[in-house]
């Protein structure tokens, strides 16, 4: 006796024709209608449901935790700070906590926390605004959009193959290739993730794949592949602290120097910074090839396929060309408004919007696709803008005077406070999975607490600005290491132990090839 599925029986009672009536259908055998939220459920568990498969807007329980977090610490005003610091320091504090958690996008916290700040009157609608018209944010902010030249135009990965070509022939030159990539980029391009994901990995992977046979799904990443990307990604952190444009917690760091009293524009940093971030780029691949050898050593299909490549670009097109001339004319009028300040009176950010028009009159980028479009840009106003709000505030206020003067370290030398609080905000970065977070949360703080000890600032703030190399820790500590991380090439374990290994060399570099650099430059003088 055939048996018939409870859908063909419907389908037959829909025939016009003879057969059963609707009344003799087996109710019970047809499939439940889907209600959403599952049966059979206690009222929370059916919460947690309809909140992770239908709720579109922000997390609600880690905004009730962001909640809590506030109601908990907004009455609790310390003694000898006024109640309007404390509230301030309540919202940086949610607000720093939400750009870890991220129940919204960061740029989305930091706009409910604005409305936040309106609501409760903290702040006045001129200093709650005052961020979005500060000339650091829209620094970063015209290079992205010089950025998107290099993207647009291919001048970016033609420069990263005509490097491979050069130095490709081994392993270890084909990881200095991809240092010295990143070195270069991170002149114009201030996101660290845009280097790595939007650049470098399109290069890498197709060079480890095609060029190598090295896979994590043949078992055969040991070959060069997790050596490399490695190696990317510690070069990817590394190089950001050379250049102010390299990224935009660079900015950031720099607006808190100069409270401090240390103005430090693009050649500044350039000329103190460049050459001590030199010697970590240059050290990371050969304490990575001690640790993870790989197992290929000698490299020539590298140089092939950057030939090949350049082969398929061709000679340098019309907008390549112009976009090396006006990249280069930013870069120098960025070192004479530094040096001839009389005959060149004009701001970084000034410079960075005069190479802006440039681009656009030359139609190298266009307003639809790289100004109005450029999620990148506008993401990063928002979120800078609001954070640098916060964080101007609490200095003006004197709340991390305050904080510093709790912690008191005046009794010891200048050299051990420095070591001590760069090795701890090194560590720190641990807690955090955004370097401009960790920056904005304890940078000021550090800076006066070294302030108060009697550190001569010109050093401390670059030896602290040095220590946000810090992003290679793990595979979470920088926005730029997931896309790298999601290759498969590297284990967690490994990337945590390599990231120790970084740390410990890297503060041995800070402590000596920095701290003597600096002495020369006469930084160590009070």
């Amino acid at each position: 006796m055939a048996v018939r599925r409870p859908s063909t029986v419907a389908k037959e009672e829909r025939r016009p024709s003879g057969g059963r009536s609707m009344s003799s259908i087996d109710v019970d055998a047809l499939p439940a209608p889907q209600t959403g939220i599952p049966k059979k459920k206690n009222l929370f568990q059916k919460v947690w449901y309809w909140h992770k498969t239908q709720w579109r807007g922000a997390n609600l329980f880690e905004c009730l935790l962001l909640v809590a977090v506030a109601l908990a610490l907004w009455w609790v005003v310390p003694s000898g700070l006024p109640p309007k610091t404390w509230h301030i320091f309540v919202l940086f504090l949610v607000t720093i906590l939400g750009a870890i958690m991220e129940p919204l996008p960061m740029s989305g916290v930091c706009l409910v926390m604005l409305a936040i700040i309106a609501l409760t009157q903290t702040l006045t609608t001129a200093e709650m605004l005052s961020g979005f018209g500060n000339d650091t944010v829209w620094l970063i902010v015209f290079a992205f959009f010089i950025s998107s030249g290099f993207v647009s135009t291919g001048l970016g990965k033609r420069i990263c193959f005509y490097v491979l070509k050069l130095v490709g022939t081994t392993t270890l030159g084909l990881a200095y290739g991809f240092c010295l990539c990143e070195l270069i980029l991170a002149i114009a391009i201030p996101s660290s993730t845009a280097r790595a994901a939007g650049i470098m990995l399109p290069i890498l992977q197709p060079l480890l794949e095609e060029g190598f046979s090295s896979t994590p799904k043949q078992g055969t990443e040991k070959l060069i592949g997790k050596y490399l990307v490695l190696v990317e990604a510690a070069a990817n952190a590394i190089s950001s602290i050379s250049w102010l444009t390299g990224g935009a917690w660079n900015a950031l760091m720099a607006k808190f120097m100069l409270h401090e009293g240390v103005n430090v524009g693009w050649v500044e940093w350039a000329y103190s910074m460049a050459p001590v971030g030199i010697f970590p780029l240059a050290v990371a691949p050969l304490v990575i090839f001690l640790i993870f050898p790989p197992e290929i050593k000698k490299t020539p299909e590298a140089r092939s396929i950057a030939e090949n490549k350049l082969k398929e670009m061709g000679s340098m097109s019309a907008g390549e060309i112009q976009m090396t001339i006006v990249f280069i004319f930013v870069v120098l009028l960025w070192i004479l408004s530094s040096m001839l300040k009389d005959i060149f009176p004009f701001s970084t950010a000034a410079v960075a919007s005069v190479g802006v028009a440039c681009l656009l009159l030359l139609g190298i980028i266009n307003v639809k696709d790289d100004i109005v479009s450029n999620q990148g840009a506008f993401d990063l106003l928002i979120w800078f803008g609001v954070l640098l709000m916060l964080a101007t505030q609490l200095k003006e206020k004197g709340f991390f005077d305050w904080f510093a003067s709790l912690i008191n370290l005046s009794g010891m030398s200048p050299v051990p406070v420095t070591i001590l609080i760069t090795f701890i905000f090194y560590a720190t970065q641990y807690a955090f999975a955004s370097i401009t977070a960790h920056v904005s949360a304890l940078f000021p703080v550090f800076l006066s607490i070294m302030q108060q000890a009697g550190v001569p600032m010109e050093m401390g703030c670059r030896a602290l600005a040095y220590t946000t190399l810090s992003g290679h820790l793990t595979p979470y500590t920088s926005s730029s290491n997931p896309p790298l991380f999601a290759m498969g090439y590297v284990k967690t374990g490994e990337w945590w132990l390599l990231g120790v290994v970084l740390f410990v060399v890297n503060m041995c570099l800070l402590m000596s090839v920095g701290f003597g650099y600096w002495w020369i430059l006469g930084y160590w003088k009070s």
